[in-house]
């Protein structure tokens, strides 16, 4: 591969920081590089006998050349779940994300737009929603037209809902139940005006956007124009609380 070379040809050169600077720019080129094949691999080769094998010498390769860059640390990550490794991918996204998360967004070091969408797929799929959401609620600072960060802003809350719902009964927890519920619907419904107005093409992630949004809508009943306030107040009157659970009974 010709990065390899040059990455070669500059380790043999004298150090400078205009050295080190193009030195480091290419190894996280061909970390990516590397990165990049793993994913086909683990797509369109995965049918392979030697894929995952391949997968595993590729991915090590770029944590060597880039051992402080996110994407093969994210690419680490996505093998291990493949695996059912989970733990080991949690580690692994945990490592990723502190290498930015403090950063600017101009920082040349924070991931691309695209690469964060696939991380906040990848921390869901791990269970880390907390993370996850933290990581799309900046991608909508930062862009808020993209039809699948408010869609998986909405999953994402929907997921936490439901973790919080099979977790007990107790009033505390049914309190912030109905909050998540609401920010989900809402995400959701934000990805869905978009998808009309973008003429998004994505015809799964409108199904199951309007999927949730159903499910979401028969325990809350339709959105009000006070459903925003009562989150921002955060507490609920006793026979609110009673009507509520009466309907997340029925359903």
């Amino acid at each position: 591969m010709v990065l390899r070379r040059e990455i070669g040809v500059l380790e043999g050169t004298g150090s400078t920081p205009q050295v080190s600077q193009a030195l480091e720019e290419k190894k996280t080129k061909l970390a990516n590089a590397l990165c990049g094949v793993v994913e086909v691999y683990m797509t369109d080769l995965s049918w392979e006998e030697d894929a995952e094998a391949r997968c595993e010498t590729l991915v090590t390769e770029a944590l060597l050349v880039a051992s402080n860059t996110p994407e093969p640390l994210q690419t680490l990550a996505s093998v291990r779940i493949s695996q059912l490794r989970m733990e080991d991918a949690r580690a692994a996204l945990s490592r990723s994300i502190e290498l930015w998360k403090d950063l600017d967004t101009e920082d040349v070091k924070v991931p691309d737009f695209p690469t964060r969408i696939s991380l906040s797929r990848l921390l869901m799929e791990a269970e880390m929603e907390d993370d996850a959401l933290e990581v799309l609620e900046r991608l909508v600072g930062e862009d808020d037209s993209s039809v699948e960060a408010w869609y998986l802003g909405g999953w994402c809350l929907y997921l936490m809902s439901e973790k919080r719902r099979s977790s007990g009964d107790s009033a505390e927890e049914r309190k912030a139940l109905m909050p998540l519920m609401r920010a989900s619907r809402e995400w959701l419904q934000n990805s869905l005006k978009l998808y009309q107005v973008l003429e998004y093409e994505d015809g799964r992630l409108k199904e199951h956007a309007e999927e949730l949004v159903q499910g979401l809508t028969k325990v809350l009943g339709p959105p009000t124009d006070g459903d925003e306030a009562d989150e921002d107040k955060g507490d609920w009157e006793d026979d609110e609380e009673g009507s509520e659970d009466e309907e997340m009974e029925d359903t």
